[in-house]
């Protein structure tokens, strides 16, 4: 990582999923007339450009990536594929009662099987495992906690399993666990191969995918036309229909400012593990473990048994605009993290370390909707780090609401609701700083890490 003389302690290189060879496809050049731009080569940009070319075959699409297929957040996903929405259900419950909870469930059980289902039509090569989702207690608050969560999970039909204090150390042995909850129906993935594989599905569909092609400014029609205008540095785009689908990026109509705040999150990866390092988690298998607290710790092992290591101590920067993927001072404290958790790892190599965004709402859910004059820009961001899964159903939610379709999909909490904002940089930053504290305040009592 240039410029990064700390890092270089730890050996650490740049993002795991794209030390890969890739050749990027063009460059948008020129004048182009079509029926569907979309803006953002991510999870949700090319979920939206699948199901809106399956709906509608003859329209002429193209996607818009500012750098290339894997540059932005989702090619620095921790590789999670979990069907989350609103931080959890107890807040969801809090929030819109029990029968809008059980809605939005329904929703969400689609997530992870959409992803699964690509996967497996297309035969995409990605690293997927379907391996459950360990969430461990490690103080009996924690498991009070996990408690009252379970019972919402069960009110909400959410498929979920309970450990209690002996079961949970037999699920995950090399920690004192006083009590853990387990999603079954979660998994991992390479997060890039799979977003990838994507590119290629929908280029056989008839999709052009541009690359390097920021798009620079947009008009998003006028009272006597309905025609929207994209600008690159290369060319330039007029369509009837447009999806913004940047998340925790600027996006050319500033539509999401101060309503998706960009928080860095920060990642590091191991050499691969022995096998008796492997052993020395007393856990069978390569899926998610996560802490229950709000800033919580998580590790997966990646297809090559490299240690997947997060702690989610989420940062948000005055200055977003400016690139914070690489601070040495958060792969530091994340190593020591993990050696404190994790003894047995002492010496390990750390040989990937990174930085990635991930797009926040203050009530911790994503917002889908359409805007313009005319009806016609459609988006979809928001999804507080767990985007993988719950993009795909965002794009298949674009395509229904393009369509006009009646349905689950197109009338349920999530669809054109405005979210909690503050329209203020200044007031932004230092509220946010006050959440954050408060949210390890509430860490603290529950026992964690520190």
């Amino acid at each position: 990582m240039e410029g990064c003389k700390e890092a270089e302690m730890l050996r650490s290189k740049d993002i795991l999923w794209l030390d890969v060879p890739y050749r990027a496809g063009p460059v948008l050049c020129g004048d182009q007339e079509v029926d569907v731009a979309i803006v953002g080569g991510g999870f949700t940009g090319l979920a939206s450009a699948y199901f809106i070319k399956r709906r509608f075959p003859n329209k002429r699409i193209i996607l818009l990536e500012a750098e290339f297929i894997g540059f932005g957040s989702s090619g620095r996903n921790s590789g999670g594929v979990a069907g989350n929405m609103g931080h959890n259900y107890s807040n969801l419950k809090k929030k819109f009662g029990t029968e809008k909870m059980m809605r939005l469930q329904h929703l969400m059980k689609q997530c992870v099987g959409l992803v699964e289902q690509l996967i497996q039509d297309h035969k995409i090569e990605c690293d997927y495992e379907r391996t459950g989702r360990l969430v461990v207690a490690e103080t009996d608050r924690q498991a009070k906690r996990l408690e009252a969560e379970l019972r919402d999970c069960q009110q909400a039909g959410a498929k979920v399993e309970w450990f209690d204090r002996i079961k949970a150390r037999q699920q995950f042995g090399c920690l004192d666990l006083k009590a853990a909850i387990r999603y079954p129906d979660e998994g991992i993935i390479d997060p890039v191969k799979f977003l990838r594989g994507m590119k290629g599905v929908v280029e056989s569909l008839g999709v052009d995918v541009y690359e390097h092609s920021r798009c620079l400014r947009m008009i998003p029609g006028s009272p006597a036309s309905s025609l929207i205008k994209l600008f690159t540095s290369g060319g330039s785009a007029v369509a009837k229909e447009a999806v913004l689908a940047t998340n925790a990026y600027s996006d050319p109509l500033r539509l999401f400012r101060y309503k998706v705040l960009p928080f860095y999150i920060y990642t590091i990866v191991t050499e691969p593990l022995s096998q008796s390092q492997r052993d020395g988690f007393q856990f069978t298998g390569r899926g998610n473990v996560f802490g229950a607290t709000n800033l919580y710790w998580a590790r997966n092992l990646t297809a090559d048994n490299r240690l997947n290591f997060i702690e989610c101590d989420v940062f948000y920067y005055y200055n977003h605009e400016k690139d914070y993927s690489c601070r040495p001072k958060s792969f530091r404290r994340e190593y020591d993290l993990m050696v404190r958790k994790f003894p047995f790892l002492k010496g390990i190599r750390v040989t990937h370390a990174w930085g990635g965004l991930i797009g926040v709402t203050l009530d911790f859910l994503p917002f889908i909707g359409r805007t313009g004059r005319h009806g016609n820009i459609y988006f979809s961001a928001g999804y507080n780090g767990c985007g993988l899964a719950p993009s795909q159903l965002a794009g298949k939610i674009i395509a229904a609401l393009m369509a006009g379709e009646k349905s689950d999909l197109t009338d349920n909490v999530l669809i054109g609701r405005k979210p909690f904002y503050i329209p203020s940089a200044a007031v932004t930053y230092l509220g946010l700083k006050a959440y954050r504290s408060l949210f390890k305040l509430n860490d603290w009592f529950l026992g964690g890490q520190g």
